[in-house]
């Protein structure tokens, strides 16, 4: 297992993409793979800048430089780092590819002004009608502003290259591009309405600083724009270890996850991910893969460009290759995270209050509450318990006409919640509110935006009815096949999806439609989650299992007959609804 995290005893592995990557001997003392030494002139980095872990695992060395996984939020780098000498050793005026001859040259610079249109259009996309003044960092030779600026932004750009300002300038006739780093940028007497970013948080030394300063030059609910390479693309998971973008001067490599927990860290929100569609040509290809060569698919890009025609070398075409594309607004930074405790409730009487009780009485250490009661007309007395808190700081209190489930309930609360954080809690007295501060934690440090109150502990039966063992055995045989469907669906490894103990950033829920009534809303969250990109955690936490006589409402033939329904219809689905044309 690479890495550990540890919560209450248990051991869980560093997230998906750093398993992609062969690595070195454990230690079996810390179970982390150590960090070897880098070369003389390298700067070393004690922890991850994102999540403060100061537990690094190794996972391979590329040209001098190694390359550590965090073992907490699975953010990689390289540890240690080359120091600005040798980068301003790698950062030339050769540094961008452009061709040859003078109709390379041409090609190339037609290539990356489509690339740019492309890029553009992404950005109106996500904007909507509205426009105003754009920066771009790194602005390279200037394609993007000139686009920008055809598509009515008024903008301005910086590049640490003279050569490169000077050829922005050249390109749209003015003084629009200035020369140095972003750190020594000052905030502008009129703040950007927008920020582009292509190709450059992977190069900075401090994401975390440099991002908090580009926040510092937009306004209140103004746009990020960010392409970066992914560990997500498919060029990663073919080529793993071997993977183009493992360059010395790129200091930092992201998954849409990690991205995530970067910008939720540096006050963003509504992220929006896609994959970075750029036009290229074969032979620029070419010559990229040649400047930065790859075992046996160098020589084969090589030998299939040669069987090419000419003119099908420099043909212009659009691919996916290894980007993504992240999106986002400037969101507000508490000084004291706020939580969201959605709790259903209906007919629930004979536990509400007590639970209501100790929900009142639990301190979450840093942090403050809102309890959101979504009460669906019960027949049993609980409304009138629930009216007794309506004066209660901190407590809404939300009314249903009728009941229609667990999940609509939920899906009400969705709507009304105002917090940084999503936690959902039931009405009965099955889970225990001390479980509270460790499913938090990863979302208070950055490590993760979505966790999982795991039932499971150690044994696959989470359900003990004394008095009714054979539906006891049926409901845990159940968990296990449905589980092992969710699994195989989502490409997953859970052990407990189907847990209400379900804690992410409110942010998680940017774009989604949900559509669940009842328990089938709780595969439709996890489904959709996991395939925004975000892989949960799962903490253990207690649990102890009501049965049917006392009040238990799963359904024990309607709900399981619709879930094999909810795992095809939620796994096939359009992840988001299509927006409507205006």
């Amino acid at each position: 297992m690479l890495g550990l995290l540890d919560y209450r005893g248990f051991a869980f592995s560093l997230p998906y993409h750093s398993r992609l990557f062969r690595v070195g001997p454990m230690n079996q003392v810390t179970g982390m793979v150590p960090l070897p030494a880098g070369p003389a002139r390298s700067i070393s980095v004690p922890h991850c800048l994102v999540c403060g872990e100061t537990r690094l695992a190794y996972l391979f060395t590329r040209k001098e430089y190694p390359v550590c996984c965090c073992g907490r939020c699975g953010l990689l780098f390289l540890n240690p780092q080359p120091n600005d000498e040798v980068l301003g050793q790698i950062y030339s005026e050769g540094y961008f590819l452009g061709g040859d001859t003078e109709k390379d040259r041409a090609i190339t610079d037609a290539m990356k002004a489509e690339t740019a249109r492309l890029y553009v259009k992404r950005l109106v996309e996500y904007m909507g009608d509205s426009r105003g003044r754009l920066l771009e960092i790194g602005c390279g030779n200037g394609h993007f502003l000139e686009a920008a600026r055809a598509a009515g932004f008024e903008v301005h750009g910086t590049d640490v290259s003279e050569h490169s300002c000077k050829m922005t300038n050249q390109r749209l006739g003015g003084d629009f591009a200035t020369c140095g780093d972003v750190e020594d940028l000052v905030p502008p007497a009129e703040p950007y309405d927008v920020c582009v970013m292509f190709d450059v948080i992977e190069h900075v030394r401090d994401p975390v600083r440099t991002l908090t300063l580009v926040r510092s030059f937009l306004k209140p609910n103004g746009v990020l724009f960010l392409c970066t390479p992914s560990l997500d693309s498919w060029s990663a998971r073919l080529l793993k270890d071997r993977w183009i973008e493992f360059k010395t001067e790129h200091l930092f490599y992201f998954s849409g996850e990690t991205i995530q927990n970067l910008l939720a860290k540096t006050g963003f929100h509504q992220v929006e991910i896609s994959p970075n569609e750029k036009i290229l040509t074969v032979d620029y290809i070419h010559r990229h893969f040649q400047r930065f060569p790859v075992a046996a698919v160098s020589g084969l890009l090589a030998t299939f460009r040669c069987l090419l025609p000419g003119p099908f070398r420099r043909k212009p075409f659009r691919i996916v290759a290894s980007g993504m594309n992240v999106l986002c607004r400037v969101g507000q930074i508490r000084p004291r995270p706020l939580v969201s405790l959605i709790v259903p409730v209906y007919n629930e009487k004979r536990t509400f209050s007590q639970m209501m009780d100790r929900l009142l009485a639990k301190d979450l250490d840093g942090m403050d509450r809102e309890i959101l009661l979504v009460e669906s007309n019960s027949t049993d007395g609980t409304r009138e318990e629930v009216e007794k808190y309506r004066n209660i700081p901190g407590v809404k209190i939300i009314y249903e006409d009728r009941p229609r489930g667990k999940g609509h309930a939920v899906r009400t609360g969705f709507q009304h919640a105002t917090g940084d954080f999503i936690m959902i809690q039931d009405a009965d007295l099955e889970y225990d509110v001390n479980d509270y501060d460790q499913l938090l934690e990863p979302l208070r440090n950055y490590s993760r935006a979505f966790v999982l109150g795991s039932r499971h502990s150690g044994s696959w039966k989470i359900r003990h009815f004394s008095t009714q063992p054979v539906v006891s055995w049926l409901m845990n045989l159940a968990h296990w096949w449905f589980t092992l469907m969710l699994n195989v669906a989502c490409g997953s490894s859970l052990r407990d999806p189907f847990t209400m103990y379900k804690v992410f950033r409110r942010d998680c829920l940017h774009r989604l439609a949900f559509h669940g009534n009842r328990f089938d809303f709780d595969w439709e969250l996890v489904i959709k989650l996991i395939r925004k990109g975000y892989q949960p955690l799962e903490i253990p936490v207690n649990y102890e299992s009501r049965s049917f006589s006392e009040g238990k409402k799963v359904s024990f033939f309607r709900d399981p007959l619709s879930w094999f329904w909810a795992v095809v219809r939620f796994r096939c689905e359009r992840l988001y609804p299509r927006k409507r044309a205006k």
